[in-house]
């Protein structure tokens, strides 16, 4: 009970391993609202600041109109610069708008208006939690301290029946905010979870757990932006699939390529291997000379053939400036098949020494 509990207020009903693997969509989507809200706010603040040189019913908010516009527009250049090459700040710039538009409401129902009745904090205590994907513990801590300001001001600076409902209403439509807040927080998080699974699904091989082909033809393009000089090649081809499937099962077969998958994934990196075949892989290697990449090579061929089974491999490096992703992979693929078929080679002149000896 208590973990669940713990589930529904810090991850939104999700566990934390879920929650940490869908952060980067929930800071993307952060952003883009935080960069919305502030635009918005921006426009309507300055429209409101302007009408308050002709209203006298809006005159006496002038200042806070002025700090409101200028912290909108601090927001909205800090969404459009620095979050886009700093996605970490986007946690802080939510905070900050909860802040800074919370206060706005707050002051305008209670400093320079403590006669009539609050409206804006109102509508912002409802609206603000549904907003933002955020943790709900931090949805209603924020919510909740800024209902007791408010409240604190309101015995401060207001009297009579305008007080009662003030202070009853900012009770009332922060647990009615807190509430939709989580509610609508679980609702995203869930989506957006069975939306990285199924991504998962499709991009990820269910038998090795490699990137698949329609990883592969997707993020080809995009592996020499991990590079700084040159880009390396390893085509890999099992040899001997189509033998030990007929001769042991498909299951001798299926543990073979299990083991080879998983030592070019101990060699190389998991988001730049993938099996492209039945019984092909490819791995990237970014920034690594030939030389050095044939080495980790052959010590991945020899820790498959103490298993009992064997590759054939292919390497190639290019630099970026020369850079084609085709002919790279092409060339590649090119010098596995001359491995392999030496290895076949090799194998029937045994086969034939055997033969004779018998």
């Amino acid at each position: 009970m208590l973990r669940k509990l713990k589930n529904i207020l810090w991850y939104a009903g999700a566990d934390r391993n879920s929650y940490e693997r869908i952060k980067p969509k929930i800071q993307k989507m952060n952003l883009a609202m935080t960069t919305t809200l502030s635009a918005f706010a921006t426009i309507l603040i300055a429209a409101m600041f302007f009408s308050s040189f002709n209203s006298e019913g809006v005159k006496q908010n002038r200042y806070v109109y002025i700090a409101g516009l200028i912290m909108s527009v601090l927001i909205l250049l800090c969404s459009l610069t620095v979050a886009k090459r700093h996605p970490s700040i986007v946690t802080s710039l939510v905070s900050l708008s909860y802040s800074i538009y919370y206060l706005y409401g707050i002051l305008i129902g209670t400093i320079t208006d403590p006669e009539g009745k609050t409206v804006t904090f109102m509508v912002l205590l409802v609206f603000m939690p549904i907003l933002f994907i955020d943790r709900p513990m931090h949805v209603i801590s924020v919510t909740s301290g800024y209902m007791i300001f408010f409240i604190i001001l309101c015995y401060l600076t207001k009297t009579g029946a305008i007080l009662s409902v003030d202070v009853i209403d900012s009770i009332v439509f922060a647990i009615l905010g807190c509430a939709s807040g989580i509610v609508i927080n679980q609702m995203k998080v869930r989506g957006y979870i069975f939306e990285q699974k199924l991504h998962e699904i499709s991009r990820i091989d269910q038998l090795t757990q490699l990137r698949n082909r329609n990883a592969f033809e997707f993020e080809k393009d995009s592996a020499p932006d991990l590079c700084k000089v040159s880009l390396g090649c390893v085509y890999i081809d099992v040899n001997g699939l189509h033998e030990i499937n007929n001769e042991k099962g498909h299951d001798a077969g299926d543990k073979m390529l299990k083991f080879v998958a998983s030592e070019v994934k101990n060699t190389f990196s998991d988001k730049l291997s993938y099996r492209v075949g039945g019984d092909e892989f490819i791995a990237f290697v970014p920034d690594e000379g030939l030389n050095e990449i044939e080495k980790v090579v052959q010590e991945m061929v020899d820790i498959i053939e103490q298993q009992g089974y064997h590759v054939a491999v292919g390497c190639k490096v290019s630099r970026i400036r020369l850079l084609s992703m085709d002919h790279l992979i092409s060339e590649a693929e090119k010098k596995m098949i001359i491995n392999k078929k030496l290895y076949y080679k090799n194998l029937a002149t045994r086969d034939a020494r055997t033969n004779n000896t018998e």
